[in-house]
């Protein structure tokens, strides 16, 4: 789902333009079928010569993975990777074997499988890496297609505008041809800024943000998989998953994990619970794990 400043401000947008509107006249004055098909047709048109189909359906497709993304806490995804590692260095790799198919993220989960399936060092780390570069190149496409949107739709606003002053000019003996042409004329240039500036080019600063959120987060994941199938200890591979948190997250886990002792009590009824708990807020979590 969209994070919560979003939804805000597309219906906060949305609501003063309306009640500016509705404030000095009538709504539907402001509602023109030409206008919206100039605007609506030239994006489509002009996105479709500077794109092919693919990079298109790759960007709309981002937008919908957008709005259902969940919100994570990276701190979850630490003790999780951190009870593995104390599994992995007890049992051995293969003792993850039965876990990998319950991990809900799939880039963890394919770098997890991998791991169990005997990948060396040099080419685990060569898949991880390529798969973040793919991930990459796919976000920054979906994410120009969409500047490119919010560049076209005043471009064609504009165009309309001409539009509707020829038309006016054409019929301008007949006030009511002259009141359509110069309604078509303002209303595109209107519909054209409201596209760019509160649809298209918002979307893309979001996508672009939480693209590199993601990018953080598989960065974080592929630090842990390495570390896990090296062997390295757990406190080891914390600090260096660390450096992908943001500061006061940082503190708080640090300050945390200075008092607590890591027992094989806790890691027993962590395992019970961590594919119902393994993308809740890490507050959460250890309120859980604490109890009882």
């Amino acid at each position: 789902m969209l994070d919560r400043s979003t939804i805000i401000g597309f219906i906060l947008g949305v609501v003063l333009v309306v009640l500016a509107i509705v404030t000095q006249g009538s709504l539907l004055i402001f509602i023109s079928f030409s206008s919206a098909l100039i605007i609506g047709g030239g994006i489509i048109s002009a996105t479709m010569v500077n794109y092919s189909f693919e990079d298109i359906k790759t960007s709309f497709t981002a937008i919908l993975s957008m709005m259902g993304a969940k919100e994570v806490d990276l701190r979850t995804d630490m003790e999780l990777l951190s009870m593995f590692a104390r599994r992995v260095r007890t049992d051995g790799i293969l003792v993850l074997d039965s876990d990998i198919q319950h991990i809900e993220d799939q880039y963890l989960k394919t770098g997890l499988q991998l791991a169990v399936d005997g990948f060396k060092m040099e080419s685990l780390d060569s898949i991880l890496r390529d798969e973040i570069k793919s991930r990459e190149r796919e976000v920054d496409t979906s994410i120009n297609v969409m500047y490119s949107m919010a560049e076209s739709a005043p471009a064609f606003g504009m165009i309309g505008t001409v539009i509707g002053m020829i038309l006016m000019l054409q019929n301008i003996s007949d006030p009511e041809a002259l009141g359509a042409g110069l309604s078509v004329a303002l209303l595109t240039t209107l519909y054209g800024a409201i596209v760019a500036n509160m649809v298209m080019g918002p979307l893309a600063g979001k996508l672009g943000y939480l693209s590199e959120l993601d990018l953080n987060r598989k960065q974080m994941f592929r630090t842990g998989i390495l570390s896990i199938v090296e062997g390295e200890n757990p406190r080891i591979m914390e600090k260096k998953m660390l450096i992908h948190i943001d500061p006061k997250s940082r503190a708080e886990y640090i300050k945390y994990h200075e008092g607590a002792r890591i027992s094989k009590e806790r890691d027993e009824k962590f395992y019970k619970l961590w594919i119902e708990q393994q993308n809740k807020e890490w507050d959460d979590l250890k309120a859980i794990l604490e109890a009882g």
